[in-house]
């Protein structure tokens, strides 16, 4: 459960840390991949070798390791300079609030004035702890699944080892839907609270300038890891074993006793000839690497797509997954585990409804493919300039009405003005004055704002239009949990069942292996780099020169990313076809040879 919890409100809080350290989806994505970067380096040798020792113990060890990597993970956060934002709505900064407005003399931002380049770049490279922390993590992680779940079912009956495992199962799901719950709390929270006057904070959480207190979550959760994994020091070896695997479970440790290292190690390459001879198994990899694939992407980046296809806030959208998630997740993956127990369904009725799943999973999420809303009119990105004679949006962001205003070209400060049309800046309005009434800035006699635009005025802030309340945000997330959650369960059991019994935790461990090469951690770099080239603006820090997206394209940025999800989708439909004739063709081999024994007495 703590890892899962950590695992999850690290996923929560990524479009905050992006925010923070000013990171493209391409980078944050590493970071979110770095865990499973960890755990890739050694699952295949905790799998193998892990099985064969005190696997209680070993868990305890991979937990030390989750306690030492948070505590890194969280380190930039006191290490690191106060987090500063942009915000011009208060008359506080009026000072600096006459550099974004329109001026025929180039002035210099102030950011290029109090840039101190060498302690600026090491304070904006402090995201590397957060990929170091991440990878210890995923290497103490490692011995979780292959080990954890192997322990379970190897001391219960074949029957209750799935509702054992379903249970576990969703007690773990809890996990994510609290994760993204702590999430959004924290999220609430200015990143800074405890060391600045939070008063002087004149941004709501709605502001898109807004990071919340990314790193107070994993505090929470280096807690957790600390009180749950001491009682796993003291777990036994093997506990009692069920009358039908006690014979099983013995005649491999006599064996194990009598190996030596080197025999093990020897053995190594016949249990991989063994598993990747098995065209069942392979099939099974196939489907938990395409549903991966999917799972990756939408865990790691479905709180900024909400947050750019609805306009909603990180602490919003973080609470929409963790709220509505958590009933379906709990009885999609208790109804998959029950359906197994109470049908006693052998590998081909698992494999069927692991189709129908699939299936249905398939077809609650093409809808998501065409609806959305649309991107908010950015003049010179999305519409032309309302004093523009031209009906094509021309190259650049600039126009006529701003030519001579010197605005600076990489900083998103967002005015809305008529017509519901943002512009990037002050300066891109063309507005040369402003104006405060109730301690709020308003910027005037603008050049770009269409006729008549000199006697209005823009406010701070991009313009927004209503996105249909809740209603499309709280599907999305209810459509992917309730189509795919009995769909794990069944596929993690359907690894017990296509393995020999002493191949099963080295079955699992290299499943999960190639999860990670080929779904994990390829996945969120995939969806990344899709949802970056969806970028219709790039602001640039003038210290570090790393650039991150401020406006996206809705459109592509939906279409992008539920078709990737869709294609992953299509991959697992085709291996499930595929691995129920391979299971339909050993049946009728089983049958067959059945038959002859029979006519033979």
């Amino acid at each position: 459960l703590h890892q899962v919890l950590a695992g999850t409100y690290s996923r929560s809080v990524l479009s905050s840390i992006e925010r923070r350290f000013e990171l493209p989806s391409t980078i944050s994505a590493v970071v979110s991949s770095s865990y499973q970067i960890g755990n890739l380096t050694v699952m295949a040798l905790v799998s193998y070798l892990g099985s064969k020792v005190n696997r209680p113990r070993f868990l305890a060890a991979g937990s030390l390791l989750l306690f030492i990597g948070y505590i890194l993970v969280v380190l930039p956060q006191f290490l690191g300079d106060l987090y500063v934002f942009a915000d011009l709505s208060t008359t506080s900064t009026s000072n600096h609030s006459q550099t974004f407005t329109c001026t025929e003399v180039a002035e210099i931002t102030p950011h290029s004035t109090s840039c101190e380049m060498e302690e600026e770049k090491a304070n904006s490279n402090m995201y590397i702890f957060i990929i170091v922390g991440m990878m210890v993590c995923g290497i103490g992680g490692a011995p979780t699944q292959p080990l954890g779940l192997s322990y379970v079912d190897d001391h219960a009956s074949e029957h209750n080892s799935a509702l054992y495992i379903g249970i576990i199962t969703t007690i773990t799901l809890v996990g994510p839907a609290l994760g993204y719950l702590m999430g959004s709390f924290c999220l609430k929270i200015w990143v800074d609270f405890g060391r600045v006057d939070l008063d002087s904070i004149t941004i709501d959480p709605k502001h898109q300038s807004w990071v919340g207190a990314w790193w107070l979550g994993f505090i929470v959760c280096i807690v957790v890891i600390a009180i749950a994994s001491f009682p796993l020091w003291f777990f036994p070896k093997h506990l009692e074993k069920p009358e039908e695997k006690t014979k099983e479970v013995v005649s491999c440790g006599l064996k194990v006793s009598r190996n030596s290292l080197w025999a093990r190690v020897r053995g190594l390459g016949a249990a991989f000839a063994r598993l990747f001879k098995n065209p069942q198994y392979i099939c099974v990899l196939v489907i938990f690497t395409s549903i991966g694939f999917k799972i990756a992407g939408l865990g790691t980046f479905v709180v900024k797509y909400l947050e750019v296809a609805f306009g909603k806030s990180a602490s919003q959208s973080s609470f929409l997954i963790g709220a509505i998630n958590l009933p379906f997740l709990i009885i999609g993956t208790l109804l998959g585990s029950v359906i197994i127990k109470r049908w006693k369904l052998q590998k081909l009725g698992m494999v069927r409804l692991c189709i129908c799943g699939f299936v249905l999973s398939f077809a609650c999420m093409i809808p998501s493919f065409f609806i959305g809303c649309d991107t908010i009119a950015h003049a010179g990105l999305t519409v032309p300039y309302p004093t523009s004679a031209e009906t094509e949006i021309a190259d650049g962001v600039e126009s006529t009405c701003n030519s001579m205003c010197h605005c600076d070209q990489n900083t998103y400060i967002p005015v809305c003005g008529p017509a519901n049309i943002t512009y990037l800046s002050p300066c891109h309005a063309g507005c040369t004055d402003t104006s405060s009434e109730s301690g709020k800035n308003e910027y005037t006699s603008c050049s770009c704002l269409g006729a008549n635009g000199t006697s209005q005025s823009v406010t701070i802030g991009r313009c927004f239009k209503a996105s249909g309340g809740l209603s499309y945000p709280s599907r999305f997330p209810i459509s992917l949990a309730a189509c795919k959650t009995s769909v794990e369960v069944i596929v993690l059991f359907l690894h017990f069942r296509t393995v020999l019994p002493q191949d099963k935790s080295f079955g699992i461990g290299i499943g999960l292996l190639v999860y990670r090469v080929l779904a994990a951690i390829p996945g969120p770099i995939a969806f990344g780099a899709l949802i970056d080239s969806s970028c219709l603006f790039w602001s640039q820090n003038p210290c570090s020169n790393r650039s991150y997206c401020t406006v996206y394209d809705n459109h592509k940025y939906r279409r992008g990313f539920i078709g990737l999800v869709l294609i992953a989708q299509i991959a697992s439909i085709v291996a499930a076809i595929v691995l129920h004739s391979l299971v339909v063709k050993e049946q009728g081999k089983y049958t067959f040879k059945q038959e002859h024994k029979v006519e033979d007495l």
